[in-house]
C-alpha cells in the first residue's frame, strides 16, 4: 500500500503544451491523459508535424507518484529538458522540452484540491453578517400630521389696496401696440417674398444649383475612393494583427507595410510595425543565444537547428546576424559530422 502522502496526490486534470520553436510554432495542446507518446507517428497521442529531426516515437510523458516525467524512446535521438539530453527526467512547471527541432513549454494547468489523507477539502461558505440594518417601513397612515411647519395662506393686511384701474389700462395698451407692430412686420416680409423674380435672377440661381451639384458629385467620388483604400488598409492591419498575436512577426510585418502603403497615417499600423520589428529582432537574438548555448554544451544537432532558424528568418545574406548564424551553423555541422 502507498503512503498517505502518495494517496493525497493525483494526476493533473490537464497539462498545457505550448510550442515556441519548430514547424508547429505557436500551437497549443491541452492533454488530459496520465500517459501519452510524443513523435511524428500517427500512433502517438501528441503528433509532431513537419519535423524531420523528431523520431516516429520520440518520447513518453507519464504520471508517477512524484509527478509528471518524460522518458526518451530513442537512444540515438534523446529528449532535451531545458537544453540537456535526458533518458528520464521529472518535469516541473514551465520546463522547456525539445523533441527534434520542436521546443515545447510544459505547464500544469489545474490540480484537484485535496485535504488530509487524500480527502477533498471543503471550501468555507461565506457567512451572513452578524447584524443587518433595520428595514425602512413606510409611515403609518394613522400618524398624526405635523402642522408646525406648514405654510399659512396669505392674507393681505387691511391697509393694502388693489392696483388702480388706470395702471391696468396703460399695460393693456402697451401689449396691444406690440402685437400690432409684430404682425405688420410679418406681413411686409411675406409680400417681399412673393415678388416676381427677373429672368436674370432665375438664370443665376440655375447656374448656382448646377455648380453645387458638380461639387457634390466630385466629393462623393473622392469619398468612395478613400473608403475603398481605407477598407483595404484595415484588412491588411487585421491580417497583420492576427499574425502578430500568433508570433508570426515576419508575416505580420508584411501586412503592416501593405497597410501603410495604402494609408500612411494609419496609427495602429505604425504602432504595430515598430512592435513587430522589435519582436522579430528579439526572436532572432533568442535563437542566436540558444545556438551558442547548445554549441558550448556540445549539443551540435540542436546548435545547428537554432542557427539554421536564424538564417531562414533573416534571409539577408549581407546582414551581420545572417553571417554569424551561417558561420556557427557550418561549425556545428562540421563538429556533428566529426562526432560520427
Amino acid at each position: 500500500m502507498r503512503s498517505a502522502n502518495a494517496l493525497s496526490l493525483s494526476p493533473a486534470s490537464e497539462t498545457k503544451w505550448t510550442v515556441i520553436a519548430g514547424p508547429m510554432k505557436g500551437a497549443v495542446r491541452l492533454m488530459n491523459l496520465p500517459s501519452f507518446a510524443v513523435g511524428r507517428s500517427s500512433e502517438c497521442e501528441f503528433v509532431i508535424l513537419n519535423d524531420a529531426n523528431c523520431s516516429r516515437k520520440h518520447g513518453q510523458v507519464q504520471w508517477s507518484d512524484e509527478g509528471y516525467e518524460v522518458v526518451s524512446l530513442n537512444d540515438s535521438n534523446l529528449v532535451l529538458v531545458n537544453g540537456k539530453p535526458v533518458t528520464r527526467s521529472r518535469l516541473s512547471d514551465s520546463d522547456v522540452v525539445t523533441f527534434g527541432n520542436t521546443e515545447i513549454i510544459f505547464n500544469l494547468t489545474t490540480l484537484p484540491t485535496v485535504g488530509p489523507a487524500g480527502l477533498p477539502s471543503l471550501h468555507a461558505v461565506p457567512s451572513m453578517p452578524a447584524s443587518m440594518p433595520p428595514p425602512a417601513y413606510p409611515p403609518s397612515p394613522y400618524a398624526r400630521p405635523d402642522h408646525s411647519s406648514a405654510q399659512r395662506p396669505y392674507r393681505p393686511s387691511p391697509g393694502h389696496s388693489a392696483p388702480k384701474s388706470k395702471n391696468k389700462l396703460i399695460i393693456i395698451a402697451v401689449i396691444g401696440g406690440l402685437i400690432i407692430w409684430f404682425f405688420s412686420i410679418d406681413s411686409k416680409k411675406k409680400k417681399e417674398a412673393l415678388k416676381l423674380r427677373t429672368e436674370q435672377q432665375i438664370t443665376e440661381d440655375i447656374d448656382t444649383a448646377n455648380k453645387l451639384k458638380e461639387a457634390a458629385d466630385s466629393t462623393r467620388g473622392k469619398k468612395v475612393d478613400l473608403s475603398l483604400t481605407g477598407r483595404q488598409a484595415q484588412e491588411n492591419y487585421v491580417r497583420g494583427f492576427r499574425d502578430y498575436r500568433k508570433g508570426q512577426y515576419e508575416r505580420a510585418l508584411e501586412s503592416f507595410q501593405a497597410c501603410l502603403a495604402l494609408n500612411p497615417t494609419h496609427s495602429l499600423c505604425n504602432l504595430y510595425t515598430r512592435l513587430a520589428n522589435r519582436k522579430f529582432g528579439e526572436l532572432v537574438q533568442f535563437h542566436i543565444v540558444l545556438g551558442r548555448k547548445y554549441r558550448d554544451q556540445n549539443q551540435f544537432q540542436a546548435c545547428r537547428s537554432s542557427f539554421r532558424n536564424v538564417m531562414v528568418m533573416v534571409k539577408d545574406a549581407n546582414s551581420a546576424s545572417y553571417k554569424e548564424a551561417k558561420a556557427n551553423y557550418e561549425a556545428c555541422n562540421a563538429l556533428l559530422q566529426g562526432r560520427y
